[in-house]
């Protein structure tokens, strides 16, 4: 005659074996991160004012660039850098006697990041005013290209497709660059690309005054698709002739 085996007792088997399988490692992880995918970052917004504020340790007057590095350095706890003068490079400079500023670019592993810009500005007696701008943080990203930048030209040569005498132009190093300045607004991330110029007739004379157009591509230097693509122009300006009183 068959048994039936009672419910609690199944239940109690069913059990068993499902922590069983738990404690041997199977089911689901527990680990619910997820790695970070490329070209992901965060952005760090920086506003300070030190000749306002006694909270930060501020460096003796000197070049004002060390000042910039001396400060972010005193005040390590409040940035983000790690190392500032390895991570910020100056840009653009210019002082009077009422004021002063320098532009600072990011850099990320020795490539600099397009369209980032760090701003300090100076009172007119050389004190630290004021830092702003932002800081990307967390980049996942390589910062060594796949793709080589003759063959980006290449890429960027047979889009452009049959012209009279092209010149194509393409800088030394690659670049970093947010999709939004790639007008990709949806994707939010970081590329590495090599910025190629193609000009249609290499024979055409710049004529001052007039405009040089040419087109402009971004070309993915990990994977070697065009990121974007446009045309563009260059004004032709007179170059300055000197005037004999350069120094006196």
């Amino acid at each position: 005659m068959k048994q039936n085996i009672p419910y609690c007792k199944l239940f109690s088997i069913l059990f068993f074996f499902i922590w069983l399988d738990f404690a041997l490692g199977g089911g689901e992880s527990s680990d619910k991160s997820t790695p970070a995918s490329i070209g992901s970052y965060k952005t760090v917004k920086l506003s300070a004012s030190p000749v306002s504020s006694a909270k930060y340790k501020k460096p003796a007057k000197g070049d004002p660039v060390d000042m910039a590095y001396q400060f972010f350095e005193l005040n390590k706890s409040l940035f983000p850098f790690s190392n500032p003068r390895d991570e910020l490079i100056p840009t653009y400079k210019a002082f009077d006697n009422i004021s002063g500023v320098i532009s600072f670019q990011q850099v990320y592993k020795g490539v600099p990041i397009h369209f980032s810009d760090i701003t300090v500005r100076f009172t007119g007696n050389g004190e630290l005013k004021i830092i702003e701008g932002e800081y990307h943080s967390d980049i996942n990203l390589p910062a060594s290209p796949s793709i080589d930048s003759a063959s980006a030209v290449k890429i960027a040569l047979q889009e452009a497709g049959p012209l009279p005498l092209p010149k194509a132009v393409c800088q030394s190093k690659p670049l970093i660059i947010p999709s939004s300045e790639l007008f990709r607004y949806k994707e939010n991330r970081l590329y590495l690309a090599w910025p190629v110029r193609v000009y249609p007739d290499s024979t055409e004379k710049a004529v001052i005054g007039y405009f040089s157009k040419y087109y402009r591509y971004y070309i993915d230097a990990l994977d070697g698709s065009i990121l974007q693509k446009g045309e563009d122009s260059d004004l032709k300006r007179e170059s300055l002739k000197p005037t004999g009183l350069e120094n006196k």
